[in-house]
């Protein structure tokens, strides 16, 4: 068996490129949202502010109910935004939910690219099957169909919980082992036909 060192390099460029522009065309026609369309810059500060007035030397003391008013901001996914005293001490917060929105809307974002890529990536992978025979380009656009159900595997992952990401391993792993065994009978029947 030679190895056709261009047609390894062809296939490894349809690769990378499949990849590439399957990544930048989602993002392309269905752009993710941006953290600044829900976090203005500024949007959360220390406990204390970056500018005193001047002579002013902060000497706050703990407060039970300001304390109160952060755990309940962090526990409803929030962060807290501080008013002070004159003396620069928070005295209040008020809970700013821009982060938690921003996660929602990224999630949402995730699971739509997860069903484009797998869709695309099952489709790429049957194309790359049924052209086998013109070679780098079936192996390729094979491995690109893999990659990109491994690109929206990534991106939705933390998403899904351990059944879904148990079932999405069978299902890829039950449609490789098919492919795999129809490729090499069709070869075996090759083989046998010019013994």
């Amino acid at each position: 068996m030679v190895i056709n060192v261009k047609n390894i390099v062809l296939g490894v460029g349809i690769f990378v490129v499949y990849l590439l522009m399957l990544g930048y065309g989602i993002e392309a026609f269905y752009p993710g949202p941006k953290y600044e369309a829900y976090c203005a810059p500024g949007s959360f500060e220390s406990r204390y502010p970056s500018k005193l007035a001047p002579g002013i030397v902060p000497n706050c003391s703990f407060s039970a109910a300001l304390q109160a008013q952060e755990n309940a901001c962090y526990q409803a996914g929030g962060g807290p935004v501080y008013n002070y005293s004159e003396a620069g001490c928070p005295i209040s917060a008020e809970c700013n939910y821009c982060n938690k929105y921003f996660n929602e809307a990224k999630v949402a974002h995730d699971k739509v690219v997860f069903v484009i890529a797998v869709i695309v990536g099952i489709l790429t992978l049957f194309i790359g099957y049924g052209i086998l025979s013109v070679e780098p380009v079936g192996s390729a656009l094979m491995a690109s169909g893999v990659g990109a159900i491994f690109y929206g595997s990534v991106r939705n992952w933390e998403n899904l919980s351990n059944v879904w990401r148990f079932l999405l391993l069978v299902v890829a792993l039950v449609l490789l082992i098919w492919i795999a065994l129809r490729i090499n009978r069709q070869k075996k029947k090759a083989w046998q036909f010019w013994k």
